[in-house]
């Protein structure tokens, strides 16, 4: 019997035709071997990157407290493995071999689409999901007991799975399966079956039986047809090329590993800048000059490099892949992540769409935001303009419970007003949705949670306390989500909002409506800023000094 070993099988895109196309242009000093064992279709090679001893960061905390000193150093080798199977090459990588990889020259999701077609629907062991709202948050959930989908409770409509592992139904195809890019098959395996259990991965990512037991997963489908991407490619090319960073995000495309601290970009001097507010969250600013025809290079040429704690590099993206961005092409939503154009399936994004557009403003004036005006500036000016009692801030902490606004502006009639400014890209309203949904179910559902919101309306604006009773009626409370705009208002706030921000609204906004609150979405807009009526003062002209030329005489 063969021993047991785990491996990340990766499959390069159809247009590699040898080894060296799958490694990073820039790589020198790998030691090449030939891989003959097993082979059909001619040698493979395996490539391993030079390693150097380092110490350990531990080593140099303990050193000094220790007798005699600790001395210990550590050593990592990177490998892959490139080989021709069933018409087509993969990599398999070793360490931290994926680093070696061009990611732009293996297939996306072809471990997804194995695991999909391939695992025991029954045995599941856990799955990878980004869900998009005010940013990029990822899940990776695992059941204790293997066990279907639903124990994993995945949100369908805005999870998109990345990644999904389990048992195999088919124990000659080996013991487990995880796949996201690469295929991680666990299985008995020597040297000589490599190429054919590649060949086998292959054919079971082709299949399309998984849609009977996970039906959802194309809800957000790929987009594979080319034209199609060049199309979609060159609209966001334009988009950067005209320096029109508010419809994007940036951030890693993957879950960000603990041994991971700290960045740096690739060309290390120039072009594009990371700016790093935390480790999870990136910004981005563009340096070089673009048009529509380079900005697509521009961006995939730079590089995200993460580091541990001894500056090893363990991770690369590029800048393409770790871009987000959202588009409305010819009626269809489509949506660029880790690299790929998904396209929303068009039933549900109508579903989303309609019931957004069905949320109409409250009728409450408003006073206009400031430019730059910051949220607490505002609702306090609000509060004292429009007769609300200003809640910003003042959180009420219920046993066991983290503190929660009861809103930011209570109004005369009993309205709970949430106030968020609408920046670009994904917008940031997660937060002020979910604030919202669970001050509502608080002010049914726990009465000491009304007793402290009676206390600070009190205080805040004598009176008010009448009108949240005992126990509370949602019709009394109407609840407005009112988002700050940088234009003029339209009447459309709710229909305006980014896809994936829209399925979070319906997610929460439906339940509120359901216990009987009316629930409307409002525009503030920004004002114009104020141009001064006084006259320009009129522009001194400097006096010109004279030129003296030869035998000119100076006049006095």
């Amino acid at each position: 019997m063969a021993p047991v070993h785990t491996l990340s099988i990766y499959l390069l895109k159809a247009d590699v035709t040898g080894p060296g196309d799958a490694l990073r242009p820039e790589l020198d000093g790998l030691t090449e071997h030939t891989f003959t064992a097993g082979g059909q279709q001619g040698d493979g090679v395996l490539y391993v990157a030079a390693s150097e001893e380092h110490e350990p960061d531990w080593v140099a905390l303990l050193r000094p407290a220790t007798q005699p000193p600790v001395q210990a150093r550590s050593q990592s080798v990177s490998a892959v493995l490139v080989l021709p199977a069933a018409g087509r090459w993969f990599a398999i990588t070793f360490g931290y071999g994926r680093t070696l990889l061009d990611p732009a020259r293996y297939e996306r999701r072809f471990g997804l689409k194995v695991a999909l077609n391939a695992v025991d629907p029954s045995l599941l062991r856990g799955a990878q999901a980004r869900t998009f709202n005010d940013h990029a948050l990822h899940t990776q959930r695992q059941v204790s007991k293997l066990s279907r989908i639903d124990a994993l409770e995945l949100n369908v409509e805005r999870d998109l799975v990345v990644a999904l592992g389990g048992t195999l139904a088919d124990v000659g195809l080996g013991r487990r399966i995880d796949g996201r890019h690469a295929a991680r098959l666990t299985a008995e395996l020597d040297a000589g079956m490599l190429a054919a259990r590649c060949g086998e991965l292959l054919a079971e990512s082709r299949k399309t039986g998984y849609r009977a037991d996970f039906p959802w997963i194309d809800t957000i489908e790929e987009v594979i047809d080319p034209a199609e991407v060049a199309d979609l490619e060159s609209r966001a090319a334009e988009l950067l090329g005209r320096r029109s960073f508010s419809n994007f995000d940036l951030y890693p495309p993957e879950l960000v590993s603990e041994e991971i601290v700290s960045y740096r970009t690739w060309p290390s001097h120039g072009g594009l800048v990371v700016v790093e507010p935390d480790a999870n969250l990136l910004g981005l600013a563009v340096n070089v000059p673009m048009d529509g025809r380079t900005a697509r290079i521009a961006v995939e040429h730079h590089k995200l490099v993460a580091l541990d704690a001894q500056g090893d590099e363990v991770a690369r993206w590029s800048f393409w892949d770790c871009l987000h961005l959202e588009l409305i092409v010819s009626g269809r939503r489509v949506v660029l992540d880790d690299g790929q154009w998904y396209r929303v399936e068009l039933a549900f994004a109508d579903e989303i769409d309609a019931f957004a557009a069905g949320l109409s403003a409250s009728g409450l004036t408003l006073p206009s935001a400031e430019r730059d005006e910051k949220e607490g500036d505002y609702n306090a000016r609000a509060a004292t303009s429009a007769g609300y009692a200003l809640l910003d801030q003042k959180t009420i902490t219920l046993p066991g419970r983290t503190p929660i606004e009861a809103c930011d502006l209570f109004g005369p009639a009993g309205q709970l007003v949430h106030v968020k400014r609408r920046k670009g890209g994904s917008s940031p309203l997660s937060h002020l949705i979910g604030q919202a949904a669970v001050s509502a179910s608080l002010l049914l559902n726990e009465r000491e949670f009304r007793d402290a919101l009676r206390d600070r309306l009190a205080v805040a604006h004598p009176g008010f306390e009448a009108l949240v009773e005992d126990p509370a009626r949602a019709p009394n409370h109407p609840i407005v989500l009112a988002l700050i705009t940088n234009a003029a208002a339209t009447g459309r706030a709710a229909a305006e909002l980014p896809f994936f921000t829209k399925v979070f609204l319906r997610q929460n906004v439906r339940p509120l409506i359901n216990m009987g609150f009316a629930v409307h979405v409002d525009e503030i807009a920004v004002a114009p800023p104020q141009v001064s009526s006084l006259p320009p003062s009129p522009t001194r002209r400097r006096r010109r000094p004279a030129i003296s030329r030869p035998g000119a005489t100076r006049q006095p």
